[in-house]
């Protein structure tokens, strides 16, 4: 039995084609999985008045397919900053087990982002396999901020994102020996010796408070920046998040910023034209009835990383 609360219609674990891609009733269990995840996200804003938008693939999938696109395998989801900093604040006393917020301030993981995890599920990627974090199922929850309005103080804040993060990158995020430069491998030793010394919590602030600098008053433009640091095509008009709409997803409902189309044709162009791409995360571990801390007990961590590199280089 799925670690789940919400309820399943029978027939949703069926194996079927869509748009010619098949979905395994394994892809289908996690899904619901995240389906789950959401419907507790959605019960946690809703008691706190807070607002969440699907977002990225999650998005399209909610206008074109109704539901996931098929070959997707994960649910994104934005929050304006405010809102996104309020889940986190009340998330011990909100998420219970098996349900997990993780982000830096509650796990070793450090990124511009949250996952709402089900801990007693599995997913792996590549980059997370040596990771010691939590690694249930997950859904993605990234903070909008807003962005200057005008363009050469916008690419001086933007270049000095990018150059904040490159400490975390080299210090936290990397091995020294995953570089090949000798430079970057100095690099990375010294960023790793002094978070071992002084921690990475203060640092992280410090890269936030940057990302926040220009919420406190609104701007024609918002972003995933301390996600994206800057990309033009996540750089949108801030009136699209100005509210939002329920639409149906599966067998449940998602909320949808009211700007939809503006924003996706920004990142994808003509989103409506179905085009089979690999999935942002590649190849991950999936399973749904096993948690992470028993899969990685029982199975070698080279192994893991094998069968993942195996199965991307199937894919190319």
């Amino acid at each position: 039995m799925l670690p789940i609360r919400i309820d399943i219609p029978e027939d949703f674990y069926q194996e079927e084609k869509r748009c010619n891609y098949l979905i395994s009733k394994r892809m289908k269990k996690a899904w619901s999985i995240q389906l789950d995840l959401l419907s507790e996200l959605n019960r946690i804003c809703q008691k706190h008045n807070l607002v969440y938008y699907a977002d990225s693939g999650t998005l399209i999938g909610a206008i074109r397919h109704k539901g996931y696109i098929p070959w997707d395998d994960d649910i994104d989801i934005v929050m304006k900053r405010e809102d996104y900093d309020r889940l986190i604040e009340i998330a011990k006393d909100e998420f219970k087990e098996p349900y997990f917020l993780q982000n830096v301030y509650s796990d070793h993981f450090v990124r511009g982002y949250t996952r709402l995890r089900n801990s007693k599920t599995t997913a792996i990627t590549i980059r997370d396999a040596r990771m010691d974090f939590n690694k249930g199922i997950f859904i993605d929850i990234f903070p909008l901020d807003h962005v200057p309005d005008d363009e050469s103080e916008r690419k001086k804040w933007i270049n000095k994102i990018r150059k904040t993060y490159a400490v975390i990158h080299y210090g936290i995020q990397s091995n020294p020996n995953d570089f090949d430069s000798i430079t970057k491998k100095i690099k990375s030793r010294v960023f790793h010796l002094f978070f071992k010394v002084f921690g990475y919590h203060r640092y992280f602030k410090y890269y936030e408070s940057i990302c926040k600098k220009y919420n406190s008053k609104p701007t024609k433009y918002i972003s995933y920046v301390a996600y994206s640091r800057g990309k033009d095509k996540h750089i949108w008009e801030s009136k699209c998040f100005e509210t939002c709409k329920f639409v149906p997803f599966e067998f449940t409902n998602i909320c949808i910023p009211i700007g939809y189309d503006s924003r996706l044709r920004t990142e994808y162009g003509d989103y409506m034209e179905i085009r089979q791409a690999p999935t942002a995360h590649g190849d991950m571990i999936l399973e749904p009835e096993v948690d992470y801390l028993t899969y990685m007990k029982e199975h070698d961590i080279n192994e893991i990383i094998n069968c993942l590199q195996e199965r991307s280089e199937d894919k190319k």
